[in-house]
């Protein structure tokens, strides 16, 4: 999970360290700063200003140009706050959402503290970092944020564990049978690092052609999955992938209802989850079926011309739809057509024979 960077920009590993552990966000690069430029200091110590802005020369500075670095910026590491640091602090605030307003507050100290140390991959949870829960912030709830990334959340990278955090960690907890009350303790941290943790790996860059293999090999890394009412459509903010579900307008057999508790997916969940992860795109922006039906990425097919990856709604007509099943393709075992479904609250996610007299749609990028 390391994020491996150029050599000029790597930190040094006893300052980092160090930094995660004191929480003062101190990094610097290995490669040193211009001779003239004042030893970097802290940007959250007692030595710097509480903003830090433009006119400014000191320590402080070069601790600041240091850190936009690490993040992305290309500016000289001299120590002084001139137009070239005003431009990438604005860059990095409004990449943020924080006010792009130049000053390095302390919001914008935190989030680039945060986002240094996400940059670097000094930081194990295991060792370097107590309980997280709600409320914490730094460095090491930078590094979960950037881990729960990974495996399809969507969380800003600030270093505050807040409730979209929150809800990220209780569906990561919920998918892996662990007890889900928000805390990122032991157990917890040990499903983040095993290797498992992550079924679906990362999705290919934006424009990326549509392969099906791909797309039906992220389907059934799914199989097995609990159906889950609203399960994968980012009700709390989080990505695509299993999550906890909703019981709003829930009518299943399964009193009482089980989606507040579980992480899973329920039928458009699953193929949004196949497209995100298979594809790289976001169908209808996790909507559900009739919404997806809509989507541009989707264009009507006879049930003729189908093809492994098509999916096949199910309802009164091509736009109001009930259900949809993502077709696998033709058994070599047996010779009959198969298909991926989440169907109902007390099934997984599974693979069965074909279905048909719905409508059919071809996803393209």
């Amino acid at each position: 999970m390391r994020t491996f960077l150029p050599a000029r920009r790597r930190l040094s590993l006893g300052l980092a360290l160090a930094a995660a552990l004191t929480g003062l966000g101190a990094f610097t690069a290995s490669a040193a700063p211009a001779a003239t430029a004042p030893t970097p200091i802290a940007l959250t110590s007692s030595a710097c200003p509480v903003d830090v802005q433009q006119g400014e020369s000191d320590g402080c500075v070069t601790q600041l140009q240091l850190e936009l670095d690490l993040t992305g910026a290309t500016i000289a590491v001299d120590g002084r706050f001139g137009a070239g640091t005003l431009t990438a602090v604005r860059v990095f605030q409004a990449a943020h959402a924080l006010a792009a307003d130049g000053i390095v507050g302390p919001a914008t100290k935190a989030a680039l503290d945060a986002a240094a140390v996400a940059a670097s991959g000094a930081v194990d949870l295991r060792t370097q970092c107590g309980d997280l829960r709600s409320g914490a912030s730094g460095p090491c709830v930078a590094t979960l944020q950037t881990m729960l990334n990974k495996l399809g959340a969507r969380l800003t990278v600030d270093g505050r564990f807040g409730p979209a955090t929150d809800t990220a960690v209780r569906d990561f907890q919920a998918f892996h049978g662990l007890a889900v009350d928000g805390v990122v303790g032991q157990g917890t941290k040990a499903a983040l690092y095993s290797g498992d943790a992550g079924s679906t790996g990362t999705p290919p860059p934006p424009g990326t052609p549509v392969d099906p293999v791909r797309v039906l090999s992220a389907a059934k890394a799914f199989l097995g999955v609990p159906y889950v009412w609203g399960g994968g459509h980012s009700l709390r903010g989080e990505g695509a992938g299993p999550s906890l579900g909703t019981c709003d307008g829930y009518t299943g057999s399964i009193q009482p209802c089980p989606a507040d508790t579980t992480a899973g997916l329920d039928c458009s969940g699953l193929v949004r989850a196949a497209y995100w992860f298979g594809a790289g795109f976001d169908l209808a922006n996790g909507g559900d079926t009739d919404q997806q039906t809509l989507d541009r990425h989707l264009t009507p097919i006879t049930e003729s011309q189908r093809r492994p990856g098509d999916l096949e709604y199910f309802g009164t007509d091509a736009h109001t739809t009930t259900h949809v099943v993502l077709y696998a393709g033709t058994d070599p075992a047996t010779g009959a057509d198969t298909m991926y479904e989440a169907k109902e609250t007390g099934t997984d996610v599974h693979e069965v024979g074909l279905r048909t007299g719905g409508f059919w749609y071809r996803v393209t990028a």
